[in-house]
């Protein structure tokens, strides 16, 4: 028989998330969940080719998933994105400068980052987040900006927790089996990268609903 590549399909339903957009966020509204940074895609609009990233919430207790697009000035030589004071990319820089490094809002004028240490720095250390929805300074947007409001920094305690998990792993079947394949394929073993290992073993029914769950709350204690 031939392989096509064909994957089992969802049994439950029930798992599906329920997505909204960013030009469906009213100002003052606060969503709070996983965030995550997507990669630096072109479009078109109007026949005009931009840069934009997608910033990706999750909350998996809600099962709701907020899908914002971020369009941006993209330096590919440099590697840089570019934010300047009152936009959309720069809210969210300067908010979560704020939230993580406790450093002062709508200080500097603009914001130059090297979009992939960004990307991979709060993808792998930061996991959830509050976010408020605030009115654009600018008064023709059609969607809010993005203010984080609280967000922490999960490096220190990966440090510290290590051991930790690597202790969890023998003695919890499904976490030993996300902790071996990210060994195998020379992933740094956080807590998040083995909720989202134990998260593909579940959609490839790897494991059931159960003993994800039970798995994730014992990894949340650490």
């Amino acid at each position: 028989m031939l392989d096509l590549g064909i994957q089992k399909g969802s049994k439950d339903k029930s798992d599906e998330y329920n997505t909204k957009f960013l030009n469906q966020l009213d100002p003052g509204e606060e969503i709070t969940g996983e965030i995550y940074i997507g990669e630096m895609k072109k479009r078109l609009i109007k026949k005009t080719e931009i840069d934009e990233f997608y910033v990706i919430i999750t909350d998996h207790e809600n099962k709701q998933k907020w899908i914002c697009g971020l369009i941006t000035s993209y330096y590919p030589k440099s590697g840089n994105i570019y934010g300047e004071k009152g936009g959309r990319v720069y809210s969210l820089i300067d908010s979560l400068n704020h939230a993580l490094n406790n450093v002062s809002m709508n200080v500097q004028e603009s914001y130059s980052v090297n979009f992939d240490t960004f990307r991979k720095n709060i993808n792998e250390n930061v996991g959830n987040v509050k976010i408020k929805a605030v009115q654009s300074w600018n008064p023709n947007a059609k969607a809010c900006n993005l203010e984080v409001v609280n967000a922490k920094s999960g490096s220190p305690v990966e440090k510290n927790g290590t051991t930790n998990l690597e202790h969890l792993a023998q003695n919890d079947p499904a976490i030993k089996i996300a902790y071996d394949g990210l060994l195998s394929k020379d992933k740094e073993i956080t807590k998040k990268n083995l909720a989202f290992e134990l998260k593909a073993m579940l959609d490839n029914e790897e494991i059931n609903k159960t003993e994800f769950k039970k798995a994730l709350q014992k990894i949340d204690k650490l």
